[in-house]
């Protein structure tokens, strides 16, 4: 029974994936590690962010990516069916994220790869090239994230979500903020939360709610996402010192109304190299919110 309900649930994924070629899993001593096939060509794998969020967020991008290339859209481990066993810090941390994308080159036998990666997949993304930049043909990241944990940038980045917040938002923030952290939410609490943090990083807030629908396509694995951020607390993360191993092409996708925009700014100082590019009138989704102007973006990048 068990073995039919999640044949049911891997083809309603299968069938929510726009028009997904196919959707396949690698068997692995923790569990299985599902990944979803979009058209044919020159391989590409997409990282979507988080940590913790469904790759379904990433499934138009893969889509439109699959009329050209073979995108290779990956469930990270922790998120969707990719459920490890044990559900801990053994299984869920930043080397096995990267150990992933390399079983899955191994699986399809593919020996260079153009990695893209959305926020926290774009971490994912420069960490692999980091490791295995042999393996590396060109890095496409779309607003990553942190290149590594630093007191002074969680005080921007928390800065310039309060910034895009109103009195009245700034206010129910702080309190649904004390509760959230005390274990004392509700769910409406959770979702007021959400609402009000996801409002941050949209430019054109009228869009809200379609973009909500984009955004949180599917729940984020909260438990993923604390052992990842756990770690990388653990392990001091530090991209800074292991990027310069990547040789290859970067190429950067901004915009200029993300909140989170001045990690490009500081990523560029890390590797100068990186290839900037800037989308206006848009916030941390510009796949979502400039649709048009992103899609035209990473088609050029693509073609370089």
């Amino acid at each position: 029974m068990r073995n039919f309900l999640c044949l049911l649930i891997t083809l309603f994924l299968a069938s929510s994936f726009c028009s997904a070629q196919s959707t396949d899993a690698i068997r692995t001593p923790w569990g299985k590690l599902y990944y979803h096939v979009y058209g044919k060509g020159e391989p590409v794998i997409v990282l979507s962010g988080g940590p913790g969020n469904s790759c379904l967020q990433q499934a138009e991008v893969a889509d439109m990516l699959g009329k050209n290339y073979q995108a290779i859209l990956l469930e990270q481990r922790g998120t969707g069916l990719s459920v490890p066993v044990p559900f801990d810090s053994t299984t869920i941390n930043m080397q096995a994220a990267i150990e992933d994308v390399r079983l899955l080159m191994d699986h399809l036998h593919i020996p260079r790869v153009i990695v893209y990666g959305h926020s926290w997949g774009a971490m994912l993304a420069m960490n692999f090239a980091a490791t295995y930049p042999q393996n590396v043909k060109k890095l496409v990241l779309v607003c990553p994230g942190y290149y590594k944990f630093d007191p002074e940038f969680f005080t921007t980045h928390i800065n310039n979500l309060r910034t895009k917040m109103g009195l009245c938002e700034i206010s129910r923030f702080d309190i649904l903020d004390k509760k959230m952290k005390a274990h004392q939410a509700t769910a409406a609490d959770s979702a007021e939360y959400n609402r009000i943090i996801r409002m941050t990083y949209i430019f054109d807030k009228s869009m809200i709610d379609s973009m909500l629908k984009k955004i949180d396509v599917a729940p984020t694995n909260t438990t993923m996402q604390g052992l990842i951020i756990q770690d990388l607390n653990r392990i001091h993360y530090d991209l800074s010192k292991i990027l310069p191993r990547y040789k290859g092409p970067m190429y950067v996708i901004g915009s200029r109304q993300d909140p989170l925009a001045f990690y490009t700014y500081e990523l560029k100082q890390v590797y100068p190299a990186a290839n900037l590019y800037w989308i206006q009138g848009s916030g941390h989704f510009p796949m979502f919110e400039q649709q048009k102007s992103f899609n035209t973006t990473l088609q050029r990048i693509m073609q370089l």
